[in-house]
């Protein structure tokens, strides 16, 4: 499986101007290494998008996960990990904004669709740094994947471990990109 490799490089338009505006030197080398790990199968609740530009992504994510965390409240939904699961590489971008539910509830109206993702061998690398950089997890993941001769299952997913709008320097995100094996 084609893994969506530096699909993030664009995330969040926001992100993006706010390390252009500081002057930050976020081109320093990191490695980020994958680690295996048992993943517990969940529950999320979803909505598919597409992105048609990079530029789409953060106007994209503020709605799409308004309407989640709405939904999720009128529900009585307990929330849990805020995610995203990639489909394409390349323009236009088709993703899933997800979060991370207690349950599912019955009868699924509208756009949002609720699914249980399954568990199993995965790999996890714990990125921190600017969303538009965070290309260099998805490579290393790649990486070892070929260098340990195995098989990605599905898509990788990412889940955002910090909020932008109130980490205000984007080198201190921290974001855990999951890639399930086969």
């Amino acid at each position: 499986m084609k893994l969506c490799i530096g699909l993030l490089y664009l995330l969040l338009g926001t992100t993006i101007n706010i390390a252009a505006q500081t002057n930050q030197d976020t081109t320093q080398k990191k490695v980020f290494i994958p680690e295996k790990t048992g993943l517990a199968s969940f529950l999320i609740i979803a909505i598919t998008d597409t992105a048609n530009t990079t530029e789409d992504f953060g106007r994209l994510f503020n709605k799409d996960y308004g309407e989640l965390f709405l939904y999720s409240n009128q529900h009585a939904l307990k929330t849990g990990r805020i995610m995203a699961f990639y489909y394409t590489s390349h323009q236009p971008f088709i993703f899933d904004a997800a979060v991370e539910v207690d349950k599912l509830p019955n009868g699924f109206t509208g756009k949002i669709k609720g699914k249980k993702i399954g568990g199993g061998d995965a790999l996890v690398v714990h990125y921190q740094g600017p969303y538009n950089q965070v290309g260099v997890a998805y490579a290393a993941i790649s990486k070892w994947l070929q260098e340990n001769n195995k098989k990605a299952l599905q898509q990788p997913f990412e889940v955002y471990l910090d909020d932008p709008g109130t980490v205000k320097d984007p080198a201190q995100l921290r974001t855990d990109v999951y890639q399930r094996l086969q």
